[in-house]
Parts: C-alpha cells; structure tokens; sequence
C-alpha cells in the first residue's frame, strides 16, 4: 500500500514538531564530534562522516539521514542508510536514533512492511527515560499501522502519543488529526468494541466524538449540531479545546457550499426519473433538518446529443454547482473542455482520457468498482484460479476483459471461460466451463473401442477451478446454479456482480441462488440509511436496478457539500447510500459495496471476505 503524498507530509511536519518541542540533553555515552555540525550542509556532514570512525561517523551519518529524509532526498538517504550496518556496536541511544529514521525512510518509501518490522523489533523499555524517540516512535508505529489498515493497533499508538504532548498546541492539533483519521476508519462494530473497552476520559471522547459524527454523516447541518453538543458535554477533553482539522474546518465547508443547484438529467429515462427521485427525496430529508436548503432547477436532457447548450443554459440559471449530465456521450464532450464555468458532478464515467477537466467530478454506477470488489473477495478468500460465466454480446466483452485484466493482474489464473446467451440450454454450456464435454467425448472414444456391456462411464469436471464470477440476471442466475450442481460443481464457489439480485424479497424463487456471493449497494441489502427506514421519504417499492439509481440520485444530493471535502483531502470516505465513497486523483468517485450472500433463499449481508466458503 502506497503512503500517500499528503499523509508523507503531514507524518514529516510532525516529526519535526515533536522533536522541537522535547528538550534534550546529551547523554554520557555520546561522543563529540570533531566539528559543530548545527548549521553544517548534508554534503559537509557526510563528508565528516566519511573522515571519521567508529561512533563518530555514524552519528553524523545519523545527522545527515535525518536531513536527507526531511529535504525529500529519499534516494541518497537509502544509501546513507545501508552504509549504517554493526549498530550494535553502538551506543544505545545511536541504535534507536538509526532504527526510527531507518522505519520513517521505509514508509517515506511505502515500504510498509518494512517499518513495521523494525519497529516491532524496538525495545520500548529503552524508550522510557528517551521522551524524544519515544515520541517519533509512536508516530511512526501509528502511521505504519495506519497505512496497514490495523486502525485499532493505529489509535491506541496516538493517543499514547496524545498523552505527552498536552502543552504544544501545533504537535498536539498534528495528534489530533492522527487520532481522528485513526477512528474514522473504524466500521460500526470496531467502534462499539473500541467503546466497550475504553478505559480512561480521552478515550471514551474520542470515541464519542466519531459516534456523533458517524450518526450524522449525511449532513453538515446536522454535524455541526452534533459536535457542539459533545462539546458542551466533554468539555475538559483535548479535542473539546482543539478539534481535528477536519471538523474545525467543517463550518466553513457549510458556509462555502452550493446556493443553488442545476439537475440535468433525462426525464424520459427510467434511469433519469429514478436519480431525480432519489435525489428529491434527500432534498426533503435535509429540508426537514434545516431550512437552509440549496436552490434546485431541473433541466430535461433527454433529446440533447450535444451537452453544451443545455450546460450552457445551466450555468446562465445562475448555478453554482451542475449535477449531471448523466449519459457518457454528453459526459466525454465535457471532459474535453479544459476547465468547466462551474463546479460540476457527472453521473457517469467519460472515456479513459488524458484530459483532466478542472472543476469536473465524475459519479456512477461503474461496473469496474463491482468487478474489482469482486476480484479482492476471492482473492482474500485464496483462490487462484478462475472461470468466468458471461452473457453472449459485445456490451459484456469489456466487463469480461475488465476481470481478466484484475485477476491476472494479482498473479490469478483464468483457467476457462464461457458465454451464453438468453435462449441457451444451460447443459451445453456448463458442460463448456466444466470441461464435461471432453469428459463425454472421451467417453464416447472408448464406446467404439470397447463392447458397450463392458463400459461403466461417470462424467468428471475439471478440477482445477477454484471460483466461478458470474455475470447473470436473477432468471438466468436461478438456471445457471442448479445446472452448476448438477454437472458436478455445486461446491465451486460463486462470485457475481449486484445484477443478480433484483432487490425483492422472493425467498422461494431465489433458492436456486443458495451459496452465490455478490456485493450491491447498503441502499438494497441494507436498513441503515435513515432515508430508507423514514416512512415519508415515500419512495414507492421498485426492483433492483430502479433502486440503484434511486440511490444514486441520494448520493449526488449528499454530496454536494462535500465535493469540497474530498477535493481539499478533509475526507477520505463517505458513507453513501450506493456505498461507500472515495475519490481518487482524477475527479472519479469510487463505490465500495456491500457483501451479501444467498443464504435460504434471502440475500444475507456477510461480515467476512471469505463468505463464499460452505
């Protein structure tokens, strides 16, 4: 895992900070160097180095490393790094000097694994009486168990760290943003565990703090609200004195956002009158909370082959944020543009482009994100090697190659592949995948050479399949996995995209889905949404895929105060109703879905990435 540019910064600035404001004094086993080395160039120090011996070189070799990985010059101080070797010849306080610098170059590096091997290999207890590399070395182990997605491990190392540094405002806010990047990353489960074992004040706040926030997460508004009352009820706690950046700038992000909003969509879409549902209905939610509601317009899209007189005619209502278009032909002519007039969020993907449009944010329904998913839960499952099951037409060649693609990309195997189309017989094409057909040809070989009487013949499939990723509506899924057990592989694992499921509860007809594991969106496997279980959203039932655009047009509304946010790095992820979001360099939003399997007939969330295992 890559540590990413801004958390490289913000890791060094701190580091710096704490190693300001903690006095230090020379300790017997030190050695004076030859020369005064404060105010002395890296060159100066390394060609001191280089005169010297022994304990003398190495701590100014020491001294420049440090330079080198605050300045950037993470090649240099790799080969400064190499060159420290025997430090156990040296004194102790040298050996954790060169082993915390050698941790802080490994991550600089995203070597991950690396700096949490050396740090684990620290002896704490010679930290104690060293409140300066005590300091550093919890920073580190935080980010590095950060970066490793251990955030439970990352939190308890922060607030130990918190706890030394009460009386220095700027390292004690860089702290603070540790901490909440640490517990904002907790699921629901890992927090309430956190809070059954939280044993002192700062704890149990901290803990508080991102359950108020987490509750809240689908309104600014209602944030703000939230973290002025947990103020008022905590308020002897640090973060009560100094909130984390990213709560501290939220009331600014409020003041900053959206006054009025320009919809285009096409209304004579099933999909655009679904996204304006789902949008409107996260507009009374908020009207609801607060007055102080955008300004909405609508504009019909729906005989536009060209985006730019309709986005013209957008930006000319006097918005201020475009939501849409939402078909890719209009979403590539405004990628093409350099910049756009006004802050702009597409419901769909452009073309893969060099062209990075600014004030251009792109949303939707990708299937690439279901697919990746996918890949990551049999992968983390441990198999290796694939089939792929897929619809007969060139729409699915892409969403095929895209599979392959990821699959072969980790070190996975396809080791066979097969197409149908909607008036198939399934026979003949699980026989295909399953290799069955050479099985019975082979069969039939033998017949000629041998009196039929004498021959006994049970079809074998191949058994180098570890999983199967389908791609299938529920009628053909309801087809293609009884066919599967009875060709001999209803015990293959079965991993599908959320087309599979059409979101009713239909537990007598999908008990020919039992064992497929899929992932789809919180708004259809899920009940936690408040939108959802608020009986006056009056979203009316629909299937699957009206549902999922309907979620779609919730997220775009939710979002429109926090592009903001995500541009200026304040937050990582939303919880949303399509899942949850992340943007990455380019402007692309990203979904990371549920995970639910059919367990007697009903779509069940699971907990674990190896869900697919009986």
């Amino acid at each position: 895992m890559k540590l990413a540019p801004m958390r490289k910064a913000k890791m060094l600035l701190l580091l710096i900070l704490l190693q300001a404001c903690v006095s230090t004094t020379n300790t017997p086993e030190q050695s004076a160097p030859e020369f005064d080395p404060q105010g002395a160039s890296i060159d100066e120090l390394l060609r001191a180095a280089d005169n010297a011996v022994g304990v003398e070189s190495a701590e100014l070799r020491v001294l420049a490393l440090e330079a080198l990985i605050e300045e950037g010059s993470l090649d240099r101080a790799a080969r400064q790094s190499a060159r420290l070797n025997n430090l156990e010849n040296y004194p102790e306080h040298l050996q954790l000097r060169a082993s915390l610098l050698q941790a802080s170059l490994a991550l600089s590096t995203d070597r991950v694994a690396d700096a949490l091997t050396l740090l684990s290999a620290t002896d704490t207890a010679r930290l104690e009486s060293r409140p300066e590399l005590l300091q550093e070395y919890l920073l580190l182990l935080g980010t590095a168990y950060q970066e490793n997605e251990q955030y439970e491990d990352a939190l308890s190392a922060y607030l130990q760290l918190g706890n030394g540094n009460q009386n220095n405002p700027r390292a004690n806010l860089g702290i603070h943003n540790e901490i909440w990047d640490a517990i904002s990353s907790f699921s629901s489960t890992q927090l309430n565990n956190f809070a059954n074992t939280a044993e002192n004040y700062q704890s149990r706040g901290w803990v508080e703090l991102a359950r108020v926030v987490t509750s809240e997460a689908y309104s600014i508004r209602s944030q703000l609200d939230a973290i002025t009352q947990w103020r008022r009820i905590w308020s002897q706690h640090p973060a009560a004195q100094q909130l984390p950046s990213q709560l501290e700038k939220l009331a600014q992000t409020w003041q900053r956002r959206p006054k009025h909003i320009a919809l285009i969509l096409p209304l004579q879409d099933s999909a655009g009158r679904a996204i304006q549902e789902g949008f409107l209905s996260a507009y009374y939610a908020a009207l609801d909370v607060s007055r102080d509601v955008p300004k909405i317009s609508v504009f019909d899209s729906s005989n536009q082959t060209t985006v730019y007189p309709i986005y013209d005619a957008a930006v000319a209502s006097g918005a201020d944020l475009i939501i849409g278009p939402l078909y890719k032909q209009l979403v590539n002519q405004l990628q093409q543009l350099d910049e756009l007039p006004v802050p702009t969020l597409a419901l769909n993907y452009a073309d893969e482009s060099n062209n990075i449009s600014m004030n251009l944010t792109q949303f939707g329904l990708a299937p690439e994100d279901e697919i990746e998913q996918a890949v990551n839960l049999a992968w983390q499952a441990g198999h290796k090697n694939a089939a792929i099951l897929t619809p007969q037409s060139s729409d699915y060649e892409r969403l095929q190659q895209a599979f392959v693609n990821s699959w072969t990309g980790r070190g996975g195997n396809l080791v066979s592949q097969s197409t149908f189309s909607g008036d198939n017989d399934y026979a003949d094409v699980i026989k295909r995948l399953m290799a069955i057909d050479s099985s019975e040809l082979r069969r039939d070989r033998l017949v000629q050479l041998l009196p039929r009487s004498s021959v006994e013949f049970t079809p074998r499939r191949r058994g180098d399949i570890d999983f199967i990723f389908l791609i299938a509506n529920p009628r053909e899924g309801r087809q293609i996995k009884p066919t599967l057990a009875f060709y001999f592989a209803g015990d293959i694992p079965v991993y599908a995209l959320p087309s599979i499921y059409d979101g009713l509860d239909n537990q007598s007809a999908n008990q020919d889905l039992n064992g497929i594991v899929f992932t789809d969106a919180p708004w259809i496997l899920a009940n936690y949404d408040p939108l959802k279980s608020n009986p006056a959203s009056r979203l009316r039932p629909a299937q699957g895929p009206v549902q999922r655009f309907r979620a779609m047009g919730i997220d775009s509304f939710r979002l429109y105060s926090r592009l903001q946010q995500f541009s200026e790095e304040d937050i990582t992820t939303l919880p949303g109703a399509t899942g949850i979001l992340s943007m990455d360099s380019k402007g692309r939003i990203h979904r990371r879905l549920e995970v639910a399997r059919f367990v007697d007939g009903k779509a069940t969330l699971q907990a674990s990435p190896d869900a697919a295992s009986d």
